[in-house]
C-alpha cells in the first residue's frame, strides 16, 4: 500500500516515539508493582505474592505491544506500507489488549479477596483498605488502560490511505472519469539491498559468534539450574512441576534464538542483504523474546509462590528466602534475557540501509 511521504514519515515518527515511551513505561510499572507488593501489609500470603507476580506478568502485554508498534517501521519502505504486515500489527494489539483485561482482573479478584479475606482477624491487625492498597489495584488495572490507548494509536496510525486524490479543478480520462486526478507512484521496494562488504562481513561473523554464544550459554544454564535447585527447600510437587517445566521450555527458547540467528548469515550474499528474509528473522526472534520472557514469568510464579508456602509461618512472619533461591531466579530469568539479546542484536545488524543499488 502506498503512502504519500509526509503521511509515511509521520506514520514511522509517531509509531518509533509511541512504542518507545510505553515500552518505558511498561518497565516502570513492573518494578512499581513489584516493590509496592513487597512492602504490603499482606505481603506474608502467598496469594498475594501470585497477585502481583500475575499483574506484573499482565504488563508484559503492555511490552508486547509496544514492541509491536515499534516494528511497524519495517513494514515501510520506499514509501510502501505492507498491508498484510499492517493488519497483524493491528491484531497482535487487540489480542495483547484482551490478554491484559483477563491478566489484570484476576490479579486484581486475588489481590482483593486477599486483603478482604484478612481485614479483621486478630493474628492480622496491620491489615486494612490503605492508601497503599488501592495504589496496587489501580497500578494492577493499568496494563488494559496502556493497551487500549496503544490499539487504538495503532489502528489510526494504519489506516489505509487512498492512492487517488480528488480535485474539482482536475481531469484526467485514465483516472476513470472526471474530477479525478492520479499521480506516478514510487517504484515497488527490492528484495536486496546494497551494504558495504565490510558491513557484510560484520554481520556474517557477528550472526556466526552470536549464535554460538548463545548455544554454549544455553548448555551451561541448564546443569547449573539443575544443580542448584537440588539445594532448595522442598516444594509441592504440583508447584515444583510447574516451575522445573516452564524453566526447561524457556531454555528450549535460547536454543532456538540460537539456530535462528546462526542461520539468518544466508540472507547477507556477497554485498547484497536479503531484506524480507532479514525482516522474517527480526519478527521470528521477537517472538521466541517474548516466549522466552513469557516462560521465565511463569517459572519464577511456580518457585517464589512455592518458597512463600513452604517459608511462610502460620503466624504470619515475614518471608525469608535462602540465598541460592535467589540464585536459581536469576538463572530462571536468562532464557528472557538471553533471547532478548539474541532479538536486539538482530534488530542493529540488519536494520534497513537508506542506500540501496538495483
Amino acid at each position: 500500500m502506498w503512502l504519500s511521504e509526509p503521511r509515511a514519515r509521520h506514520v514511522h515518527a509517531a509509531c518509533g516515539s509511541t512504542g518507545r515511551v510505553f515500552a518505558v513505561a511498561s518497565v516502570v510499572l513492573a518494578t512499581a508493582i513489584v516493590l509496592l507488593g513487597l512492602r504490603l501489609p499482606t505481603a506474608y500470603h502467598p496469594v498475594n505474592t501470585m497477585a502481583w507476580i500475575i499483574g506484573g506478568a499482565s504488563v508484559l502485554t503492555v511490552l508486547y505491544a509496544a514492541l509491536g508498534l515499534m516494528g511497524v517501521r519495517s513494514y515501510l519502505r520506499d514509501g510502501y506500507l505492507d498491508a498484510a504486515g499492517a493488519r497483524r500489527t493491528t491484531r497482535l494489539l487487540a489480542a495483547m489488549w484482551a490478554t491484559a483485561v483477563v491478566f489484570s482482573s484476576l490479579a486484581c479478584f486475588l489481590f482483593f479477596g486477599t486483603v478482604v479475606s484478612q481485614v479483621g482477624d486478630p493474628l492480622h491487625p496491620e491489615v486494612r483498605f490503605t492508601v497503599a492498597v488501592w495504589a496496587q489495584l489501580c497500578l494492577l488495572a493499568a496494563p488494559p488502560v496502556l493497551t487500549g490507548v496503544l490499539f487504538f494509536v495503532g489502528r489510526r496510525l494504519l489506516d489505509p490511505v487512498p492512492p487517488a486524490v480528488r480535485q474539482d479543478a482536475a481531469v484526467s480520462p485514465a483516472a476513470g472519469g472526471p474530477g479525478f486526478a492520479t499521480y506516478p507512484l514510487p517504484p515497488p521496494p527490492q528484495r536486496h539491498v546494497w551494504m558495504p562488504a565490510a558491513r557484510a562481513h560484520e554481520v556474517r561473523r557477528a550472526c556466526g559468534r552470536l549464535g554460538t554464544a548463545l548455544l554454549i550459554a544455553g548448555v551451561l544454564l541448564a546443569p547449573m539450574v539443575v544443580l542448584l535447585g537440588d539445594l532448595l527447600p522442598p516444594l509441592y510437587p504440583a508447584l515444583g512441576f510447574l516451575s522445573w517445566t516452564f524453566t526447561a521450555t524457556g531454555m528450549v527458547q535460547v536454543f532456538i534464538a540460537a539456530t535462528v540467528l546462526r542461520g539468518a548469515r544466508r540472507h547477507v550474499t556477497g554485498e547484497y542483504l536479503d531484506l524480507p528474509g532479514a525482516l522474517t528473522t527480526r519478527r521470528s526472534l521477537g517472538v521466541i523474546w517474548g516466549l522466552g520472557l513469557l516462560f521465565a514469568v511463569f517459572s519464577g510464579v511456580g518457585l517464589v509462590v512455592g518458597l512463600s508456602s513452604a517459608t511462610g509461618g502460620p503466624a504470619g512472619e515475614a518471608v525469608r528466602y535462602p540465598a541460592v533461591a535467589w540464585v536459581v531466579l536469576s538463572l530462571m530469568a536468562m532464557p528472557g534475557v538471553l533471547t532478548g539479546v539474541a532479538f536486539f542484536a538482530a534488530r542493529r545488524l540488519f536494520a534497513p540501509l537508506p542506500l540501496a543499488r538495483s
